[in-house]
């Protein structure tokens, strides 16, 4: 089609607080959605407004009015946080993770995350909490995750209902109840990979909540490490 929209008045369907209520809510939602996953990084502004179905400029407008900051300004704070997070939680080096949080060279990396945190990346990583859960990253293990859920959480039927409907070829389930891994093939714009995660739980959270939770360790085996934010 064109890409007209209807109005209100045309969609009684649009019930206040449903995405086609709040159309420029829904547009930057989907807009941070597509920015985390690194889409300006690969396609440019352009490309973001091409998958919203809007101008370049329309994008800006809305993004610098719903959250003060246009898609330029939220990859680039998008790539420092990627970067921060695995300085502080991983032993990968930091060349790796340049790239691998979205940057085109470590020069860039260096100075944006000078210019964000106020501290070098050595300096960050320093300033980390050392705990037993941060583990350096050998050749062959794959970048160390940890995936936060909210409790109650039933590993095991979930690991059940994975290796009950696992796709051959494609996903995995190995080892013995309590102990299982999954693992499931990825295609990224760069290349492959592979994403294991255990079914023993890694410990509780330290931080008080309504709903307790805990973290599922897991391992991310990338061909290109700047697919690590797709991924």
């Amino acid at each position: 089609g064109a890409g007209f929209r209807a109005c209100r008045r045309c969609r009684p369907d649009a019930v206040p607080g449903s995405a086609a209520w709040n159309v420029r809510a829904d547009v930057v939602g989907r807009a941070m959605r597509l920015i985390g996953d690194g889409v300006i990084d690969r396609e440019g502004v352009g490309g973001l407004a091409a998958r919203l179905g809007y101008s370049a400029r329309q994008v800006q407008r809305q993004l610098t009015a719903e959250v003060g900051a246009g898609p330029v300004a939220l990859a680039r704070a998008q790539r420092a946080h990627t970067a921060r997070v695995l300085l502080q939680t991983t032993g990968l080096p930091v060349t790796e993770i340049a790239f691998a949080a979205g940057f085109a060279s470590v020069r860039q990396f260096n100075d944006t995350i000078r210019e964000v945190y106020a501290a070098t990346p050595s300096e960050l990583r320093a300033a980390a909490p050392r705990t037993r859960h941060r583990r350096a990253a050998a050749p062959t293990a794959g970048i160390p995750l940890r995936l936060a859920h909210r409790g109650p959480y039933q590993a095991g039927p979930v690991f059940d209902l994975l290796s009950r409907e696992a796709v051959p070829g494609v996903e995995e389930v190995s080892g013995r109840p309590g102990g299982r891994t999954y693992r499931r093939t990825l295609r990224l714009p760069h290349g492959t990979g592979i994403v294991a995660v255990d079914e023993r739980p890694g410990g509780p959270r330290t931080a008080s909540c309504a709903h307790p939770g805990g973290w599922l360790e897991a391992r991310l085996h990338l061909t290109d490490p700047r697919d690590l934010t797709t991924a």
